[in-house]
């Protein structure tokens, strides 16, 4: 049976699938994340996904961090080329972009471990990794609330009843330096400054002023991101679409509705099936009517 293959790589988790002709979807289980830029062992997670893949008629690859550093795009391309010879190779947003809008126009905005915009043209904002940048991201909210509990267990800050929330929900209080010995050990500590982003989210649904203050700010940046890149693509009032956890958080959707002046589009494919109609259309394949639909709806 021919079949066409996508994977959509990030920094927390690499998801993969396979289609057939008829848009039959089969979801492979998702493995770890596999940036090389912040997991020594991404080859082992990358590999492994690959390896489940067999050998599809053709393939697209949203890859974290692809595009960006030539040693690590060296590595990445010779791995691939040892599973799946002649699969194309994205950055992860770019696929995300692709399946949002596969006719070319809008502006991505994507916000999970890390966070970039993308628009037409390979135009690209953000997605400097966390020491340089990714504003809004997972990282970047875990980051400043942990940091604003810090500050209060100090004494630097009013926000003594954030932290003791945001404590609890971590599972190591306030008391002297439990939140620094949590963070040290935290065997993968990006992934798991990430994940506080989730806590800060149920804080703010909650009612809690700070958690809401932070969620805000992220918003604020992210829709900065999706503006530069609306009008360095040409694109100006743009339409825009959402990718990543951190859009799982109604504060900071609305924040970035804000932000870009008007709501969110509804993403034509998730990354994921947005990968599998790249692919698809790689291999010559009819993908229009009943085979998109199908495809959308299982990815």
């Amino acid at each position: 049976m021919d079949l066409v293959a996508a994977v959509d790589g990030g920094g927390t988790k690499t998801a993969a699938a396979l289609a057939d002709r008829a848009g039959r979807v089969t979801i492979l289980p998702p493995g770890r994340g596999c940036n090389p830029q912040d997991d020594p062992d991404w080859a082992t997670v990358l590999g492994g996904v690959l390896g489940a893949l067999g050998r599809p008629v053709a393939a697209v690859l949203g890859l974290p961090g692809w595009g960006e550093v030539a040693a690590h795009d060296r590595a990445v391309a010779a791995l691939v080329a040892a599973h799946l010879p002649g699969a194309e190779i994205v950055n992860d947003v770019e696929l995300a972009w692709r399946g949002a809008f596969p006719e070319g126009e809008g502006v991505l905005i994507l916000a999970g471990t890390g966070s970039m915009a993308w628009a037409r043209g390979g135009v690209r904002v953000g997605g400097w990794g966390d020491l340089m940048g990714d504003e809004g991201s997972a990282f970047w909210i875990g980051q400043r609330a942990l940091a604003g509990m810090a500050h209060a267990i100090d004494g630097r800050s009013g926000a003594f009843g954030f932290a003791q929330a945001l404590g609890a929900r971590l599972g190591c209080g306030v008391a002297g330096f439990a939140p620094l010995a949590w963070m040290m050990g935290q065997a993968h500590p990006r992934v798991a400054v990430a994940a506080v982003a989730r806590e800060v989210d149920a804080l703010a649904v909650a009612g809690d002023a700070v958690a809401q203050g932070i969620l805000a700010a992220a918003g604020a940046e992210l829709a900065g991101l999706g503006r530069v890149a609306a009008a360095r693509a040409g694109s100006g009032a743009a339409d825009w679409a959402a990718a990543g956890s951190v859009f799982a958080s109604p504060f900071v959707m609305a924040a970035v509705a804000e932000g870009m002046g008007r709501a969110a589009v509804p993403a034509r494919f998730s990354a994921l099936g947005g990968g599998l109609w790249a692919a698809a259309r790689r291999a010559g394949w009819d993908v229009a009517g009943a085979w998109e639909a199908r495809v959308a709806a299982a990815t």
